[in-house]
């Protein structure tokens, strides 16, 4: 799953993204692109699932 997240902008971003997927999902591997502003998911999660834990860590993201 691939996820735009416009206002993640910083290290700290990542971070509290990855922690919010990954307090749902422990063994999701999750890769970021600061650049892009993508996310990129695997995990166990439904694609809703992943979208809202990065909207619960403060980010709003949309498929990609």
């Amino acid at each position: 799953m691939i996820f735009n997240v416009p206002e993640m902008s910083c290290g700290h971003c990542t971070s509290a993204i990855e922690k919010g997927i990954k307090s749902k999902d422990p063994s999701a591997v999750i890769a970021t692109d600061l650049e892009l502003r993508l996310v990129t998911v695997q995990s166990i999660l439904a694609q809703g699932d992943v979208q809202k834990a990065i909207a619960d860590a403060g980010y709003e993201a949309s498929a990609a």
